[in-house]
């Protein structure tokens, strides 16, 4: 950006912010804003909020969809009489469409903006998730959930991306931690909503189907999806990445919508100009799409980018494959546990993993294929997502310490899991199990770090690819944890302790935690 001619750059600079400069020609003077001081005068008020939840709506419709499946899959059984490699499949269908989709989504959100391609996967994800409820079959509903989660999973990154570039520096960090509590209370939501629909008893034909009430779940569980999709189209784009795309008068005008929906302080917006001041930041403009391509990750694991990708996609790589595999496994596990107290033996103190091989044993006869579901897993889910959402609205209060909360949760959900093992007393060890699972709450602080690490340039496709880690982490965890749960249960938890241990040794290397005023 270049100024009027004639003007002159002032060898001063303002005495409150080293990177303020002014420009003056014809007797006047106009500010030079960092992007960060831009956002914090466009205030924090109705806008922001109304953003903080439309886009929690986003990312807990994906978790809903991916997640949910589960349940969905549960409720179909019977229907498709299906075995246990088909179920296998369709329960990996969500996570396999990530994985593929995670470094397309990443350029697009770089290149084309954060909220064109939200609405794209969310629209998208609405109508084929929809779709699938009418499934003829197992194999073109594993399709269609492939393609699903294939789009939706472009929520994790851009809502992350597009919050934390569009709301002020102090307010930042605590959304992040709040759209999170959010996503940590999917399972409570579609496990609530899949009780009262799977317990439904009707039937009607269709002809070429019969509908049941696992398909009424699958349009419910849909529903999220289309919601935050169309709430969406009522914000803007990030100012920040329209001022690293050269578009800069898209970007002020975007700035002054929003102080005005917030009701900014004063009575204009002040700012007309904006520079990044970001390092690293470059890219040709004159590159094939091959190159661009190229060029969009290259630059994330080579200095000075290095050995910041390398923690955030360790610990993304950590969280996902031990709390995402105990999460899709959690009804069954919760049902195995429920179930081991409800018998003659519960007066034994076993733990944990001694009452959930000994029932799975227990239970291996024949028995009617049913669709339900049991009270005692809407109990068990609830208190899950309603402790851990208000464990996270507490520590919003220390969002600003980053560094000290990844150390001391994953340090916390480490020892838990352990505890989890080691720990006779029944209740208390599935209390453990509930503690191991509290490393979900790092993923808001994880995502702050990609936001706050990276350039504007190179910002979505960092999260993008971390999506993918994500997603190939958890699908390695789910079918490892299937295979070895019933036969090394308490080798699984010492694993994951040890490695969620190692996760918040590595924490200490972090940049340290610097309050935002």
């Amino acid at each position: 950006m270049t100024p009027n001619p004639g003007a002159k750059l002032n060898s001063r600079r303002d005495s409150s912010n080293k990177n303020v400069y002014s420009l003056s020609s014809n007797g006047y003077e106009d500010k030079v804003y960092t992007y960060g001081e831009a956002i914090n005068l466009a205030g924090n008020g109705r806008y922001s909020f109304g953003l903080l939840a439309t886009l929690s709506v986003c990312t807990l419709a994906m978790g809903v969809d991916m997640f949910g499946f589960s349940v969905v899959v549960n409720g179909c059984t019977c229907d498709f009489n299906l075995n246990i490699s088909q179920t296998s499949v369709l329960l990996s269908m969500p996570f396999v469409g990530p994985i593929v989709m995670a470094y397309p989504w990443g350029y697009i959100s770089d290149t084309r903006g954060r909220r064109r391609s939200l609405l794209i996967a969310m629209w998208i994800s609405f109508a084929v998730s929809t779709a699938s409820a009418f499934s003829p079959n197992w194999v073109v509903m594993a399709i269609l959930k492939f393609v699903s989660t294939s789009f939706c999973s472009c929520a994790q990154s851009a809502s992350y991306t597009l919050l934390g570039e569009s709301c002020s520096e102090r307010a930042r960090d605590s959304y992040m931690l709040i759209m999170t509590s959010v996503l940590d209370f999917s399972l409570a939501a579609y496990v609530a909503v899949a009780y009262f629909i799977l317990n439904m008893d009707f039937s009607y034909d269709m002809g070429a189907m019969t509908f049941t009430p696992w398909r009424l779940l699958a349009l419910a569980l849909a529903l999220p999806l289309g919601i935050g999709a169309f709430g969406t189209h009522f914000f803007y784009e990030s100012p920040k990445f329209l001022v690293n795309v050269q578009r800069h008068d898209e970007a002020l005008e975007c700035l002054t919508k929003i102080w005005r929906r917030n009701r900014g302080k004063g009575d204009k917006y002040p700012v007309k100009r904006i520079i990044l001041n970001e390092e690293g930041n470059e890219r040709r403009k004159d590159a094939s799409l091959v190159q661009s391509l190229w060029e969009q990750i290259v630059p994330l694991f080579k200095p000075p980018l290095l050995w910041r990708s390398i923690m955030l996609y360790f610990f993304t790589a950590v969280i996902f494959s031990t709390n995402n595999s105990f999460f899709i496994w959690f009804p069954y596990l919760a049902e195995k546990f429920s179930a081991g107290l409800n018998s003659s033996a519960s007066s034994y103190e076993t733990g944990l993993c001694n009452m959930i091989v000994s029932n799975n044993n227990n239970t291996s006869e024949a028995i009617e294929c049913t669709s339900t579901m049991q009270i005692s897993l809407v109990w068990s889910s609830l208190a899950q997502g309603v402790s851990f959402v208000l464990i996270m609205l507490v520590i919003t209060k220390l969002a600003y310490r980053k560094k000290a909360l990844m150390i001391i949760i994953m340090t916390f959900s480490g020892l838990a899991s352990m505890g989890a093992a080691l720990i006779r007393d029944n209740l208390t060890s599935f209390i453990m199990f509930f503690g191991l699972l509290t490393n979900e709450l790092c993923i808001g602080i994880i995502y702050t770090y990609f936001v706050d690490l990276y350039p504007t340039s190179y910002r979505g496709m960092a999260a993008c690819i971390g999506v993918m880690v994500a997603r190939a982490s958890a699908l390695s965890g789910v079918n490892l944890l299937g295979a070895f749960i019933m036969t090394h249960c308490s080798a699984m938890f010492y694993t994951c302790g040890g490695l969620m241990l190692v996760a918040a040794a590595v924490s200490c290397l972090l940049p340290p935690d610097a309050r935002k005023k």
